[in-house]
């Protein structure tokens, strides 16, 4: 029995009504590639001794464009004295979810997710590269982000579709962060510290569940936001393998109102 055939994403997109009206402001987009761009996961908490390491790492690892990267601060450290501004309990339960989707058990911080592996080696260069290099095989999912002004705020245009069946059942997330945040924190095991992180979760929209055939597609409205700032969507499946994952800079796409 042959397979289904699944048209290009540029039609699908065209289908679902993403592709801008005319007349509208011509927003920035970008489209996934035939290879996944691999996701980092950083599980971490400004609660956490052993996390400012993890964070600096991850600032590090910006300039590298080959991968993107999300902080993810968890809130099961805020009771010892420092409630963290960024954590979130969605933030733990993801963590938690991911780390049973994988058939582990322990969760920690900090804690580095490269798809379904969940406790990559992030200290050690050489494995960091062989972890990156395994992620990067043929997309599962065709993704498609614009984002453009509208109103006081933004508004984010996500489109996905499975490249083949396997990838039915995949979904489709928005994460909205920040950058070149710090913290002086004043009490718990960092106290005294001035803690500096990037690409932190603001906002987790999703999840959408990508049909059999056909397209997804969802439109996002993101509120004012100060200082530098973006949105990364990406396709995962249940087991945690990311499909594919696209990233964009706020200020690339234009001042805004």
């Amino acid at each position: 029995m042959p397979k289904p055939a699944f048209p290009s994403l540029s039609l699908l997109l065209l289908l679902q009504g993403i592709v801008a009206s005319a007349g509208a402001a011509e927003p920035c987009m970008i489209r996934g590639g035939p290879l996944v761009m691999p996701l980092v996961e950083l599980y971490t908490s400004e609660g956490c001794s052993s996390c400012p390491p993890a964070d600096r790492w991850l600032s590090s690892q910006l300039a590298q464009r080959d991968a993107n990267f999300l902080a993810f601060h968890v809130d099961y450290w805020d009771d010892i004295g420092w409630p963290d501004r960024f954590a979130s309990p969605r933030y733990s339960q993801r963590q938690r979810e991911r780390v049973a989707a994988a058939g582990q058990g322990a969760i920690y911080t900090p804690q580095v997710m490269v798809g379904a592996m969940v406790q990559a080696s992030w200290h050690d260069g050489h494995a960091w590269e062989e972890t990156l290099q395994e992620a990067r095989g043929p997309a599962g999912a065709a993704l498609s982000l614009r984002m453009r002004p509208a109103g006081n705020g933004w508004k984010a245009s996500i489109g996905a579709a499975p490249v083949d069946a396997q990838a039915a059942g995949a979904q489709l997330w928005l994460a909205r962060y920040i950058d070149n945040q710090a913290s002086a924190v004043k009490a718990g095991e960092n106290r005294g510290a001035t803690l500096h992180h990037d690409r932190v979760v603001r906002q987790l929209s999703g999840p959408w569940t990508l049909p059999a055939t056909g397209a997804v597609s969802e439109q996002i409205d993101l509120p004012p936001e100060a200082g530098t700032w973006g949105v990364t969507a990406f396709v995962q499946d249940a087991r945690g393998k990311v499909l594919q994952s696209v990233s964009l800079a706020a200020d690339a796409c234009g001042k805004g109102p």
